[in-house]
């Protein structure tokens, strides 16, 4: 092997290299989202599930571009999920705030940590009965007292699983057409999930699901508090039940007046206050074509029985709200048209409980690198063995060259 044959292999196997170890840095969150996974952050910038703080001593959870956060006074840490997961759902328990469940966005599985994220427990929801299940977990609902774990996800319905302390049991398999929207359980068995059309109710415990026909309208938010269930609808405004049989219109400030379309566009309860409870509104008009406007950020503190404007809308739509738990009207919404946290009420107010990063990281943020800190080194090597393998091979074949090589051309040579 002549010298350039030499140069050019060893280019070749730099650059070979230096690619694979700057994917295999790359965390399955980076590459499905494209933004940087970070150890602390100041804030969130693109929230897909929040948990808020289910007691006073624990912790508010997140899941921020694929990754799981959890609260620590004015930033976020970032809890160390299994490789090669996706989160996009997660709950937690009250009573046990280190015992946590995630739902992953790349398959049709659940994690469980019983210790806040040292150790993961994989639970597949697939066995020999529904081998051929794909899709992943859109919504996660948990009956504490009960440790029933309730699964929503986007193509294979809905999945019952009993926590056993040891190990989790699939118990329960609901196959549905839609994906799940929001779930949501309670004391005494109550369970609901919602889709895009219907709403669904647990019966015997979660083992049967029903659907619930008699709302007089499409559900379009739910909710639970330990003793009662809200659903918003699309031009009824909220209804509540405590049996999930019979419902009651609870609109009282709301701005539902007869014949105007009403949509209760998204809903929260404070877990650490079960009468509080947040709604955002719109308004609809139009028959042919339907026109959407915002309305308000509202909250009643006495179980829907009133409600009182948090704050006035102009623009998008709410998708989400977050409690800030245990702080009465601190309430955060994610718009329809981003998944920054806005915070509204009296939110902004409190410096050590902010969700959003700041305009300045947001900016930041949306210009991030796609490659991690870990992996630009690597990349970096790549690039400068991609231009010397380039440069070689352009000086090479601009060499000039005799019309014969090999053996057969000494001999010409001397002829």
């Amino acid at each position: 092997m002549n010298m350039r044959n030499f140069v050019i292999t060893i280019l070749t196997i730099l650059l070979i290299g230096s690619v694979l170890v700057g994917v295999a840095n790359m965390t399955p969150a980076e590459a499905a989202a494209g933004s940087r996974v970070e150890a602390v952050r100041s804030g969130l910038a693109n929230v897909r599930a929040f948990a808020p703080a289910p007691a006073a001593d624990a912790d508010a959870l997140a899941v921020d571009s694929g990754a799981l956060y959890r609260q620590d006074g004015d930033r976020w840490l970032l809890v160390e999920t299994p490789a090669d997961v996706i989160v996009n759902a997660v709950v937690t328990a009250s009573a046990t705030p280190d015992l946590i469940y995630i739902g992953a966005a790349n398959e049709l599985a659940v994690y469980r940590t019983q210790d806040g994220g040292v150790s993961w427990l994989r639970v597949p929801m697939t066995n020999a009965t529904t081998p051929n299940l794909v899709g992943g977990v859109t919504s996660l609902a948990l009956d504490e007292s009960r440790r029933i774990l309730y699964a929503g996800t986007d193509t294979a319905g809905l999945f019952r699983l009993r926590d056993v302390g040891s190990s989790m049991i699939l118990s329960g398999h609901e196959p549905l057409t839609e994906p799940v929207i929001e779930l949501a359980a309670g004391a005494d068995g109550l369970a609901f999930a919602r889709t895009a059309s219907t709403l669904y109710r647990a019966d015997e415990g979660g083992l049967t699901w029903n659907s619930v026909d008699n709302l007089g309208s499409t559900a379009t938010a739910l909710a639970m508090s330990t003793d009662a269930v809200y659903v918003g609808t699309v031009d009824r405004g909220l209804l509540t039940s405590r049996d999930g049989m019979t419902w009651t219109a609870a609109n009282a400030g709301l701005g539902f007046a007869p014949g105007s379309r009403l949509q209760i566009d998204a809903l929260a309860v404070d877990p650490q206050q079960p009468d509080v409870i947040y709604a955002a509104t719109s308004y609809l008009f139009g028959s042919t074509t339907v026109h959407q406007t915002p309305a308000a950020v509202s909250m009643s503190t006495d179980g829907a029985a009133v409600w009182m404007p948090v704050q006035t809308l102009d623009g998008a739509a709410v998708a989400e709200l977050l409690p800030l738990a245990g702080r009465t009207g601190g309430v955060y919404a994610l718009m329809s048209n981003s998944r920054m946290p806005v915070a509204m009420g009296i939110a902004p107010e409190m410096a050590t409980t902010t969700l959003a990063v700041t305009p300045a990281e947001a900016a930041v943020e949306s210009a991030a690198p796609l490659l991690p800190a870990a992996s630009w080194p690597a990349w970096l090597l790549a690039l400068l063995a991609a231009a010397a393998l380039f440069y070689v091979l352009v000086t090479d074949f601009g060499r000039p060259r005799p019309l014969f090589e090999g053996s057969l051309a000494p001999s010409l040579a001397r002829k």
